[in-house]
Order: C-alpha cells, then structure tokens, then sequence
C-alpha cells in the first residue's frame, strides 16, 4: 500500500491534536471512513470509542493505556481501542499531544492478519510510520509541544 497521501488535521482540542491520512485519488480520509463505516457506529463499544477520544482532545491528552501496540517492533503503529472492546482504530502514536489516525473497524479475528481490511487499515499506517520516520531522518518532518505538524504533511510515494 505505498501510496501518496496528506496528513490532514482531523480535530484539535486543548490537550491533543489528531490528525488523519488522505491518500491519493481518495475523497474521504482515512479517519472520515472509519467514523462512518456502519458495523462500527452499531458497536457496542462505538459510544464509549467516542467518549474518550473527545476527553483525549480536551481534558488528557492521548492517554497511552487506549493505544495497543500493532505494528513491528520500534514504529509508532498502535490501535486505538477500549478495553474489553472490539473495535480497533490503526494509528502512528506519536505523542500524548498528536496521534495520527487510519481506518480500522470490528476485529471479529484472533489475529488482525486474518481480516483483510483491518490488515489493509494496519499495513496502511505502518507505511505512513515509515515515511514519517524517512523524513524526520531528512530533518523535514517535527511535532512541536502542542501537538502541530511543522514540516511536510505531503509524502509522495516515489520519494518515500
């Protein structure tokens, strides 16, 4: 999935900022599609999913016990989720103060592997996860203290 996309900023509160990822030759980002994918408005865990995510933004920042680990070791890939809860919802974790967010959806599977969209959802933020840490490496991309993007939001996939 190394395709060109946007880091788009999703919603800004006082304690975070969440971002989302709009890839080329898409018209809905990322973040947009999982909000309104219909299996995950049904989820029982949807309303409590949204509870936090508006606390994250303006009382506590992005608290790191509702991010799990998903990706390979060292990159930023987590899946944001409340406990004893289905849902999952890819990101790159970067701070308390930004968060970038994929797709996701109910993970009805032991393994996300065994799902292909929520696979396609990981594997898609993994990639963003490489071309972030490409270009901080170029000195390109940085996150200042509030939680902004300072830098490129614009990764073409021939560069990356």
């Amino acid at each position: 999935m190394n395709r060109s996309f946007e880091l788009v900023e999703f919603f800004s509160g006082r304690k975070a900022t969440f971002y989302t990822v709009l890839f080329d030759g898409e018209e809905l980002t990322e973040g947009d599609k999982f909000l309104d994918n219909e299996q995950v408005k049904q989820n029982r865990s949807f309303a409590d999913l949204k509870h936090y995510f508006s606390n994250m933004l303006k009382r506590t920042g992005a608290e790191q016990h509702f991010f799990k680990h998903e990706g390979r070791p060292r990159d930023m890939v987590k899946a944001y989720y409340v406990r004893r809860g289905n849902l999952r919802w890819y990101c790159v974790y970067w701070s308390r103060n930004m968060v970038i967010f994929g797709n996701g959806g109910v993970k009805r599977v032991a393994k996300t592997q065994q799902d292909e969209h929520l696979k396609e959802s990981e594997y898609a933020m993994r990639w963003v996860d490489q071309c972030i840490e490409k270009a901080i490496e170029e000195d390109r991309f940085s996150v200042d203290y509030d939680g902004k993007i300072t830098g490129i939001t614009t990764f073409n996939a021939e560069e990356f």
